[in-house]
């Protein structure tokens, strides 16, 4: 499967982390990743805490690249600040400081990179394998729906299919 990558720039303020975050998810769901509740909620965290991080700690625009190929996803933030990024030592009353240790847990990787004039953000996020569309329809065929047979008489459909 070929590398799906897309782009996307924000000018850097706080109303657009909801947007962004739905259209990080929109996309992936557009490239036919199939994803369960709990996949969308760890997406959405990982790219709001990314994106919040870049606003808060940076200043400007922002660029934000979703990369997608065979079983994961890389979401890439670019900000204009060069401060190495530190997991937060937050106490329990802290509001923030929390984000980077949460995008760790959910991330199967994660890391940062200088870039020129700021850094990069990134975190790869596990996502499940797409079953062929094939494979779907065979497997709703084998759930008990049954196809009529060449002779009357009533046999699985996936008899059918694999007969006909």
């Amino acid at each position: 499967m070929p590398t799906l990558v897309t782009h996307f720039a924000l000018t850097g303020t706080k109303e657009e982390v909801s947007p962004a975050r739905h259209r990080v998810i929109d996309k992936v769901r557009a490239w036919g990743v199939p994803l369960d509740d709990e996949t969308v909620d760890a997406i959405g965290l990982v790219a709001s805490e990314l994106i919040t991080n870049a606003v808060i700690h940076g200043s400007g625009p922002i660029t934000v690249t979703l990369s997608h190929s065979s079983g994961s996803l890389v979401i890439d933030v670019l900000d204009t600040n060069s401060t190495v990024p530190k997991l937060g030592c937050s106490d329990v009353e802290d509001e923030g400081g929390r984000g980077l240790v949460l995008v760790d847990f959910l991330a199967a990787r994660s890391g940062w990179k200088r870039a020129r004039g700021g850094k990069h953000v990134w975190a790869e996020i596990a996502l499940p394998k797409s079953t062929p569309a094939v494979g779907t329809a065979v497997l709703s065929q084998l759930s008990g729906a049954r196809s009529p047979s060449p002779r009357g008489r009533t046999v699985p459909s996936s008899y059918a299919l694999a007969t006909a």
